[in-house]
């Protein structure tokens, strides 16, 4: 394994799948996947799929406000 790189087990309908990624990400996803899984760190498919299902959605916010806020600032700068 790379430098600074951490392995997370994903446990979903009892098969396990690991990701590889920074120490910080791994520690928020680890955190994600105790609040899924309700502490057991084994998802059922259900329950990842909802969970994929909202956090895509959080992420389609996120970038129309992004995409809304880019515009608001594009239009308050002075035209060259």
């Amino acid at each position: 394994m790379a430098d600074n790189l951490k392995q997370v087990i994903i446990n979903v309908s009892a098969k396990d799948f690991i990701v590889k990624c920074s120490e910080e990400f791994a520690d928020f996803l680890e955190d994600d996947i105790a609040i899924i899984s309700n502490g057991t760190k084994k998802i059922e498919l259900k329950s990842f799929v909802d969970a994929f299902v909202k956090k895509s959605y959080e992420i389609y916010i996120l970038e129309r406000e992004l995409k809304k806020l880019i515009k608001a600032i594009n239009e308050e700068l002075p035209a060259k």
